[in-house]
């Protein structure tokens, strides 16, 4: 199995997998029970099917058990028969899952070579566009790193209606280290919540976690 590393942060549980293995591999080791199989049977993309399987896999390793997902409305995933909360993310044939028993987390990856500079004005404000200017150019892995950041806080708050550039700020310095901490605040009618986060680059993937409470 292309498990990279189970690895406990704090009370939290984090876990990525490099996927290497074929469907057929997978779905094999999975062995999904007749409800999950009817689940995974209309997936007709072979990589959804492969992030489908991985995600189920993986989670049950890093809770020793018969782990169940739901989704609810707003396509947010669920723990089944386990007690905690769960965010999930898929990039480049890469999953990660993010687990904590008492808080909601949020994890994102993505290629960080992917380019974003082009639809940065709609999802960055206008500091945070300063603040990713290299010289003359936008940094395109430091406008990564707030996309990771922003898509990570989306799925800690209980909305679904955002504006990335106005609602969620990010506050960071260059990146330049393999790995660090920044924050990032969510701004809503109710007020203004302040967000540490992580990130962690391994190899060309960049990875943003973070959790608050409910």
């Amino acid at each position: 199995m292309a498990i990279k590393f189970i690895e406990h942060m704090g009370k939290g549980l984090l876990g990525f997998w490099e996927i290497k293995e074929s469907t057929e591999q997978l779905l094999k080791t999975l062995n999904p029970e007749t409800e999950e199989l009817e689940r995974y049977l209309p997936i007709r993309n072979d990589l959804r099917r492969k992030e489908w399987l991985t995600v189920r896999l993986l989670l049950q390793k890093m809770t020793g058990g018969d782990s169940k997902l739901s989704y609810d409305h707003a396509g947010k995933p669920h723990l089944v028969n386990t007690p905690g909360h769960i965010s999930i993310s898929h990039s480049s044939s890469c999953v990660v899952i993010y687990l904590h028993p008492e808080e909601q987390p949020g994890i994102d990856i993505e290629l960080i070579t992917r380019n974003v500079t082009r639809p940065a004005r709609k999802f960055l404000s206008a500091e945070e566009l300063k603040d990713c200017m290299d010289g003359d150019q936008l940094s395109n892995k430091d406008i990564m790193l707030r996309w990771c950041a922003k898509e990570a806080v989306f799925k800690m708050v209980p909305f679904s209606d955002i504006d990335f550039a106005s609602q969620i700020a990010c506050i960071a310095q260059p990146l330049t280290t393999k790995e660090g901490v920044f924050s990032a605040t969510f701004t809503s009618k109710e007020g203004s919540l302040h967000i540490p986060l992580n990130f962690r680059c391994i190899g060309d993937i960049l990875m943003v976690w973070g959790h608050i409470k409910l």
